[in-house]
């Protein structure tokens, strides 16, 4: 894993150097250019696959003159080698290297053989354009900025401002950054919380052809899916094999996070199972009051004889590692989570660690949150399997007893004008504090993008209610401290196999059912309950709020859409703590990336 930035057209070499160096905590272990007089490519490399300096970057093909720069990991790389290249005479043992050999091979369809996560550009040298591509599901950023005069992107925004063409032209998009203090979401679809710094899109390819200084962005995969009825013992293997490809790497330990839930207790217990050669670490946080993933996690430790390390609440100084947090992240944060998460990396590296594991995707690609729940039983209905819907119901009601699961599907049949009209009355409510006058008709929490309840449940899960979120925060706060974050259940294979699952699968005891089912997961955690990540918004708000206070009144000066009092006193409720969480980091935020760069 790496960082890569390009400049298609004019610049300078100082502002060319900046953004290099501002890439230095992604690749600690080399950073180079290829400069040509209509571009420029900059790379900072981590060494992961091969530790030689063969794997440096940028990488130019000897016999065809194209370049490459290159970020993530391509896990069947070894495949593709012993298939297509077994009789060439390779100067280096890395993926990049295929990659710009597949793409000498195959031109633009390169894309159909890898799997794996990347960012990718390339300068074809014979048909003079330059490819710029993205993995399937967004694993690894890519940012961009265009006009007339330049096309510049990055792995980071903090590498975009560097360039005095995109800082000088830096607009705030206030529509967005009210659906991230109403409604959470970040980084969904193309947009960021600046006007005109746009994220490729996950499954997206820009072609720029340097002669007539133009540029198309296209879809290079292929969405039509058929849903098959699959045994469990399928999954397993693939799972078994998705883990294995990812565990290519010429380092000797790894880490893994560890929460105590399905995912990442699965991830762990088939890691310590597979990989004979290597450490297995685990790291956990744990609160002060541990919830019941918590608790699980000493047992699993136990019984697994993980090397485990803790982080414990009161380690962290959320006051000032929230700070730094907004700074890798370049994106004010929803809650704490993405604190902890950044501690935690922290202490990964600070351990010598270069790879670490997490449960990321599990919840999205094996429906683990209570919507798809509600989404699944909503279909039922809208199919009139009435015995079907109570019986599932009842079944639910042993992980959730609590939830009115019958009012919550019947809420999800309602039509989607509808559901977004609840969605801005909501939005109306939670920024009456903030100074602005919009239309609540533009703000549509759901998004229509498939016509089946659930489906389209499934896919604003991965398009802009979460997923992009958390894969943008792993990847930026673990290249913070100079570390690969692999996703093992994001691989290209059970993508596919999720995507082509009959639905009902899923729920056969619960959410998650294949996860819950498989033959390693330890038997006390198969029919337990879905927490958060854990951590502590609200304690670290007691403890902090005075702080939090002052750093308003002293420090947030002509924010916009700020009023200093409204925001301040929204802390007498503490109903209210999410809401100002999310505006006072916000401010942060803006006052990090508008009056610091």
């Amino acid at each position: 894993m790496c960082g890569l930035a390009g400049i298609i057209g004019e610049y300078s070499s100082a502002e060319r150097d900046l953004m290099l160096k501002s890439m230095e905590h992604r690749g600690p272990d080399s950073q180079n250019l290829f400069v040509h007089k209509n571009f420029c490519f900059m790379h900072a490399l981590l060494k992961i696959m091969d530790l030689s300096d063969k794997s440096k970057q940028p990488m130019t093909d000897d016999n065809t003159g194209n370049v490459i720069i290159f970020n993530g990991s391509i896990y069947n790389y070894k495949d593709l080698k012993k298939e297509f290249f077994s009789n060439e005479d390779l100067k280096s043992n890395t993926d990049t290297e295929i990659i710009l050999k597949l793409y000498s091979k195959f031109g633009l369809n390169f894309t159909d053989y890898i799997k794996g996560m990347f960012a990718i550009a390339i300068y074809d040298k014979n048909k003079n354009r330059i490819l710029i591509v993205r993995d399937r599901v967004g694993i690894k950023p890519l940012f961009y900025f265009a006009n007339s005069n330049v096309f510049i992107f990055a792995s980071e925004i903090k590498t975009l401002l560097k360039n005095i063409h995109v800082k000088k032209s830096i607009v705030l998009d206030e529509h967005e950054v009210v659906n991230f203090i109403a409604h959470r979401q970040l980084i969904g679809f193309s947009n960021t919380l600046i006007r005109n710094i746009k994220i490729l899109e996950p499954g997206n390819l820009v072609v720029y052809d340097l002669n007539n200084r133009s540029f198309k962005i296209h879809k290079y995969i292929n969405e039509k899916k058929n849903l098959f009825k699959k045994n469990d013992d399928e999954f397993e293997k693939i799972f078994d094999k998705s883990v294995k490809y990812h565990t290519i790497t010429e380092h000797k330990k790894v880490a893994c996070l560890l929460s105590g839930g399905l995912d990442s207790s699965l991830l762990s217990i088939i890691l310590k199972n597979n990989l004979k050669d290597k450490e297995i670490h685990t790291f956990s946080s744990i609160l002060n009051k541990p919830n019941v993933e918590n608790e699980n996690i000493k047992k699993i430790v136990k019984d697994y004889k993980f090397k485990q390390h803790y982080v414990f609440e009161d380690e962290l100084n959320f006051f000032s590692h929230h700070q730094k947090t907004i700074y890798d992240l370049d994106q004010p944060t929803p809650d704490a989570s993405s604190t902890m998460h950044n501690f935690l990396c922290k202490k990964v590296s600070e351990d010598g660690f270069k790879v670490l594991f997490t449960g990321n995707g599990g919840d999205e690609n094996f429906l683990g949150y209570s919507l798809h729940v509600y989404g699944y039983l909503a279909d039922l209905l809208t199919r009139f399997n009435f015995i079907k819907f109570f019986k599932e119901i009842n079944k639910f009601k042993k992980f959730n007893p609590t939830t009115n699961f019958f009012l919550r599907s019947i809420k999800e049949i309602i039509n989607i004008k509808l559901l977004n009209k609840n969605k801005q009355f909501q939005l109306k409510k939670r920024i009456k504090h903030l100074n602005i006058d919009c239309d609540y008709k533009d703000f549509n929490f759901y998004k229509k993008i498939d016509n089946n309840i659930l489906e389209n449940i499934i896919l604003n899960f991965k398009s802009h209610w979460g997923m992009q979120s958390f894969l943008d925060y792993e990847d930026k706060n673990s290249m913070a401290y100079g570390i690969e974050c692999r996703v093992p259940f994001l691989y290209d294979d059970i993508n596919l196999f999720a995507s082509e699952l009959l639905r009902e699968r899923h729920f056969k005891n619960g959410t998650k059912s294949l996860l819950r089912n498989h033959s390693m997961m330890a038997l006390y955690l198969k029919n337990k309950p879905k927490f958060a990540f854990a951590s502590n918004l609200y304690g670290y708000i007691d403890k902090d709020l005075n702080k939090m206070k002052e750093m308003i009144f002293y420090d947030f000066k002509n924010i916009p859409l700020i009023n200093n009092e409204k925001l301040i006193n929204l802390t007498n409720n503490k109903k209210n703590y999410d809401i100002f969480f999310r505006t006072y980091s916000y401010g942060l935020w803006y006052k990090n990336m508008f009056n610091n760069n």
